[in-house]
């Protein structure tokens, strides 16, 4: 289908893109694209899933642009019918072709506010499984009226609709297990957060530097670097337990059953004796001056 629309561009085919225009509304680094675009689509037939190559993206966006050329279009909007007649051209489902175009746009359309109507989307397609965020998309993009990219909506679900999302104030445990994952793996954010439940990405750092910031504040004078901040508040909140007396044995032995009874004896022969002193005169006076 591909050598088909080759064929039917005529003199399309050998006229240069111009980018100049492209690049206001794609998000593009090249200078010009390739002119032998039969080689990249042998490449761009081996990349049709989730995953697209550089060259996979030049082969769509020539595609695409030359498809809406021949129209005599120069709007860069595909619609949904457009999409599926280029399904067809390139042999990529019309949802992912859809969602990787999206992804290239530079318009502010994919960055307005998320409304109720477009969270509720998304919590109706996340009841789903899908095996990446590109998928989501796809899924998504086809029920809601506003188009969003795979990143828009890992970021919205992950900061604000996951319902696993602990947005309660952070606990001691946490910070102590926060600075001490920071200690063991470095401030790698995406890392630590998949390790502290319901804590996202944007949480965890900011959370961190509440902590260091507070200390600063607190010690203005301090040269400290973060990582001796961070082992000094941990020694704070989360002291080194004290270690028993190697000295002190751990457990008390039992005396021996002839052991009970000599102390038992002694114990009645000082009774005995403190009734005897009792007895004496100025005793009584002499413990009632003493107390």
């Amino acid at each position: 289908m591909f050598q088909q629309f080759l064929d039917g561009l005529g003199d399309l085919k050998q006229k240069p893109v111009a980018l100049k225009q492209v690049k206001k509304i794609l998000k593009i680094e090249e200078k010009s694209l390739p002119k032998n675009i039969t080689n990249y689509f042998v490449e761009f037939t081996k990349h049709t899933s989730h995953k697209w190559q550089r060259k996979d993206k030049m082969i769509f966006i020539w595609t695409t642009l030359k498809y809406l050329e021949k129209q005599g279009r120069t709007d860069l909007k595909p619609n949904d019918d457009d999409w599926i007649a280029l399904s067809e051209i390139l042999g990529a489902p019309p949802e992912l072709l859809n969602s990787k175009w999206i992804g290239m746009l530079k318009t502010d359309l994919k960055q307005s506010p998320w409304t109720i109507e477009e969270d509720e989307i998304l919590k109706k397609v996340m009841t789903q499984k899908f095996i990446s965020w590109t998928h989501v998309a796809i899924e998504y993009n086809r029920i809601s009226s506003i188009m969003r990219h795979a990143k828009q909506l890992r970021e919205r679900w992950n900061n604000y609709i996951d319902p696993e999302l602990n947005k309660c104030p952070w606990t001691e445990q946490e910070q102590i297990q926060l600075l001490q994952l920071v200690q063991k793996q470095g401030k790698k954010w995406s890392v630590i957060s998949k390790q502290i439940k319901g804590r996202t990405e944007n949480q965890v750092k900011n959370a961190y530097n509440s902590l260091i910031n507070a200390y600063r504040r607190n010690h203005i004078q301090s040269l400290d670097s973060d990582e001796i901040i961070v082992s000094k508040l941990l020694s704070k909140l989360d002291p080194p337990i004290q270690q028993p007396n190697t000295n002190t044995p751990m457990i008390q032995v039992m005396p021996t059953l002839q052991q009970q009874f000599i102390m038992q004896a002694l114990f009645i022969e000082r009774l005995k004796s403190m009734a005897f002193f009792a007895q004496l005169p100025g005793f009584l006076t002499t413990q009632q001056q003493q107390s």
